[in-house]
């Protein structure tokens, strides 16, 4: 079966770094049929590799939006290692990236961030172990060939383009 994703973006925080062994079975089977794995995030890139790489995660590429030099360029760096960065800036930054790189859907756990994207926008909920793309809940507790089907279906309906 060829999947009908070329591309899909995972988010870390919150979505792979909850549920890392379904989303790395998803990975594995989006890949199988044909579809190019981006971990897109906030960053820190250096953490993010090393996770995925300890726990032998398949991805095509890994983004990270603070990264992006626009985005690097207005961040308040603090002694502590913590930073600050204007909320629109970063909030709409995957949404940007995901039109820029033709993702063709983005599973992300925050419901600020779906108000950006015209990409289609699926919100993983570890708790629940549901994804909500807009009216339609799909369960993660299926096998993951439902799952990818299941979201193959949906996300051509969230932004018809």
């Amino acid at each position: 079966m060829v999947m009908a994703f070329k591309k899909i973006g995972i988010d870390f925080h919150g979505v792979v770094s909850k549920a890392p062994d379904l989303f790395k079975q998803l990975a594995v089977k989006a890949i199988e049929q044909g579809s190019e794995v981006y971990i897109i995030s906030g960053g820190p890139r250096a953490y993010i590799e090393t996770y995925l790489n300890r726990l032998e995660f398949p991805y095509h590429k890994l983004w990270c939006i603070i990264d992006e030099p626009e985005v690097n360029e207005k961040t308040q760096f603090f002694a502590d290692g913590s930073f600050r960065v204007n909320d629109e800036l970063w909030d709409g930054a995957k949404a940007k990236y995901c039109r820029a790189e033709n993702i063709d859907l983005q599973i992300d756990d925050s419901v600020v961030y779906g108000k950006y994207f015209v990409t289609p926008y699926c919100r993983f909920d570890a708790k629940m172990q549901n994804f909500y793309c807009a009216n339609a809940v799909i369960s993660a507790k299926q096998d993951i060939g439902t799952i990818l089907s299941e979201l193959e279906t949906v996300a051509p309906t969230l932004f018809p383009k």
